[in-house]
């Protein structure tokens, strides 16, 4: 069976036949439930797929539900059914981890668009998961761990692009984990038994780069004793990754350019045409677009590249992250230096949270193994820290009054207001800014309150 199996939790008998008996004509597996426990069971017995919750559940609210079930499965895609269309019980679904709500009486046609997409993300978190278990092995899943939407959305965007054959350009600053994002695709992919080779362009004199990813025959230049087999040609049947590809000398771009086009190539020094079955991903910390309309990087080689983007947000653009990846260096540098060290004081967590990182993901992970590698006691704490993370720290940056939790509603709050103002209040502009989407940015905006702000100007910093 290839449809998602729905759970419905519906406490009035017969709302809930009339929901299951519209699924089921729409082809979709239905089984039901009518209260926390059942529904809990349910998922726990079967593989539910998507859990269609009312929020009135007797003593019971559907937001309550939804935590439940997802304690059980994390997996599960919840949608909140509400009589009541006002925005604080959306919210506060959404909150529960709810990917969507629909209001009574429900719209057939409407719930089932809903439906589709929440099937559609539910296909791809699975995939997600999978395959980070298939890596978990091989890669450790390293630095692949997160909770924000920004960094879901790169996950999807992975997953489809292990997929397909096309071209990828992943962007991203330094220390974004944009090498790790390559060798995903390529395990992921049909390729995963062919060879993996990854060459940073800033890492060879502008004289050797076509030597590197062409190969070259003997007595090319001087130097070349040898036939040199280059990295597109040993990597036949597999994937080339080429790093700061921004970086590649104009001549080197014409031939790479050509490459992709037809897959044939030249070794310096021979006039034979040679073929390599390759799959290319290139990776950048500059803008390319920008270095485009520059005229230093070809226009017709960044098309080529572009066809799956995936930009990796940096780490301040999504704070949410970085408790899951502390724990996650934590415990392996731990094993590695074979200390028994429990967890992090909140003191040490809000300090990291608060911190900017400018060297992203690398500069946690660099943070935390030097505080483990240093550490005298079970649990981190400031003292482990370098000691510029308090001296940068405003006043009391982890006060008993103010949680993790808060901290990172105000750092979203400051910098979507930052975002509104520099657009002029364009919210499609303003998510662009922030490397999400515009839906994400309405959520927020209605969690935070600051739809307002926009509708009487102050947001986006008008008079």
């Amino acid at each position: 069976m290839n449809e998602p199996l729905i759970l419905v939790v519906e406490d009035d008998p017969v709302q809930r036949r009339l929901i299951r008996e519209n699924l089921e004509s729409r082809g979709y597996p239905v089984i039901e439930a009518s209260s926390s426990r059942d529904a809990r069971e349910a998922v726990i017995s079967q593989p539910v797929d998507v859990a269609v919750v009312d929020y009135k559940l007797g003593d019971e609210t559907g937001t309550e539900v939804i935590r439940d079930i997802l304690a059980v499965n994390p997996l599960v895609t919840p949608i909140m059914v509400t009589a009541y269309g006002n925005i604080e019980r959306a919210v506060e679904a959404l909150r529960a981890g709810a990917y969507d709500y629909i209001v009574k009486p429900i719209d057939l046609e409407k719930f089932l668009i809903v439906l589709e997409r929440a099937t559609e993300r539910q296909k791809l978190r699975k995939e997600i998961s999978l395959l980070q278990e298939r890596l978990a092995e091989k890669l450790s899943a390293r630095n692949f761990v997160f909770a924000s939407p920004l960094m879901e959305d790169v996950a999807h965007l992975v997953v489809k692009a292990a997929r397909s054959e096309a071209t990828v350009l992943i962007t991203g600053e330094t220390g974004t984990g944009k090498d790790l994002l390559a060798r995903m695709i390529h395990q992921a992919s049909s390729r995963k038994n062919g060879p993996y080779i990854a060459l940073n362009v800033t890492s060879l004199p502008e004289t050797l780069i076509e030597a590197e990813l062409f190969g070259a025959e003997k007595g090319a230049f001087t130097g070349a004793h040898e036939r040199k087999i280059g990295k597109f040609e040993a990597a036949a049947g597999g994937t080339v990754l080429l790093d700061e590809i921004g970086d590649l000398a104009p001549e080197a771009q014409v031939k790479l350019l050509r490459f992709l086009q037809d897959r044939e190539f030249y070794r310096l020094g021979s006039n034979r045409p040679l073929r390599a079955d390759v799959r290319v991903i290139a990776a950048t910390n500059r803008d390319l677009d920008a270095l485009r309309k520059q005229g230093t990087f070809r226009d017709d080689l960044f098309y080529r590249l572009n066809v799956i983007p995936i930009a990796v947000p940096p780490l301040r653009r999504r704070k949410e992250d970085i408790p899951l990846l502390v724990d996650f260096f934590l415990k392996t540098y731990a094993a590695r230096e074979g200390k028994k060290i429990q967890g992090i004081t909140r003191e040490a967590l809000g300090l990291l949270v608060h911190h900017a990182f400018p060297g992203n993901v690398r500069e946690l992970e660099n943070v935390i193994e030097r505080a483990v590698v240093f550490a005298e006691r079970d649990v981190l704490g400031v003292s482990d820290l370098p000691v510029f993370f308090a001296e940068n720290a405003g006043p009391d940056p982890a006060g008993e009054a103010d949680t993790l939790t808060d901290k990172v509603r105000r750092l979203e709050v400051q910098e979507i207001r930052l975002a509104l103002r520099e657009s002029g209040g364009v919210k499609s502009r303003a998510a662009r800014s922030l490397g999400i989407t515009e839906r994400m940015l309405a959520y927020k905006m209605k969690t935070y309150g600051l739809a307002a702000e926009v509708r009487t100007g102050r947001g986006a910093g008008r008079s």
